[in-house]
């Protein structure tokens, strides 16, 4: 049987900067053309405009950027708690006789590499959905869990505690699944790249005339556009290229063994 070989896409950051630098090119295209057909002594003001577009243009930006850090912040928060919450299940079937807890904490640590190993580079490739092998790991685990003794206040409590950590967990890995998803919908896209054509256009009628600072101005701009652009691309996948979430904080935690 042959292997289908599936050429990887272009990473969505990228995709949305050369969007942009399309849409950049397109309105200086455009300028070009309003410019040429211009009279001489035609003066129009875009001021006015240009204020207006470039307030609420630059106050959509920031807002996004806000919204797109708070996305990447909630991903490092989930990849936190988890970890801890599985660390804490670790130590607390510590209470149990070693032929018991041994054999609970070595599918633990399995099912806690498997999340690095497996997991992540799966949810790194835009996958939702939890790997086979941590998915068998963590059912076997929580099998064992489920197993545990309750003999004496010490057992029962620690079996209460070691169920809720393991709640807490799974609740940060359901999040984690779906933060892999992007925030930022389609729409705001078409927004974003709506309002850099109308910006760059306005920019480059406005300083037409004016040759010396056209040039520096319209750069300035453009570069501006593609670091901001570029920055929420990265931060609305925090999977993804740039800024991408290690699972530094599950490797750190799971106990040498």
């Amino acid at each position: 049987m042959s292997v289908r070989h599936v050429r990887p896409s272009a990473p969505p950051v990228i995709s949305h900067v050369l969007i942009l630098w399309g849409v950049i090119g397109a309105a200086a295209a455009v300028a070009v053309v309003v410019h040429r057909r211009r009279s001489p002594e035609e003066a129009p003001e875009y001021q006015s405009v240009l204020s207006f577009v470039g307030a609420a243009y630059g106050l959509l930006l920031g807002l996004l950027v806000v919204f797109a850090v708070g996305h990447y912040n909630d991903v490092r928060h989930e990849a936190q708690m988890e970890a801890t919450s599985l660390v804490a299940v670790f130590d607390t079937v510590d209470v149990y006789p070693p032929e018991t807890s041994d054999h609970i904490q070595h599918d633990l640590v399995c099912y806690m590499r498997s999340i690095a190993d497996d997991d992540w580079p799966s949810m790194q490739r835009g996958s939702q959905l939890e790997s086979p092998r941590a998915l068998t790991l963590g059912d076997r685990f929580r099998g064992d869990l489920r197993a545990l003794p309750t003999d004496g206040p010490a057992q029962t409590s620690a079996y209460g505690r070691a169920a809720t950590l393991v709640t807490d967990a799974d609740q940060s890995r359901q999040r984690l699944l779906f933060l892999t998803a992007p925030e930022i919908p389609t729409a705001l896209w078409v927004v974003i790249y709506v309002g850099a054509f109308l910006v760059f256009l306005l920019l480059a009628v406005h300083y037409a005339a004016r040759k010396e600072r056209l040039l520096l101005v319209l750069g300035a701009v453009a570069v501006l556009m593609t670091v901001v652009v570029a920055v929420l691309g990265m931060l609305d996948q925090p999977f993804g290229i740039g800024v991408r979430v290690h699972p530094d904080q599950m490797r750190q935690a799971v106990p040498c063994s």
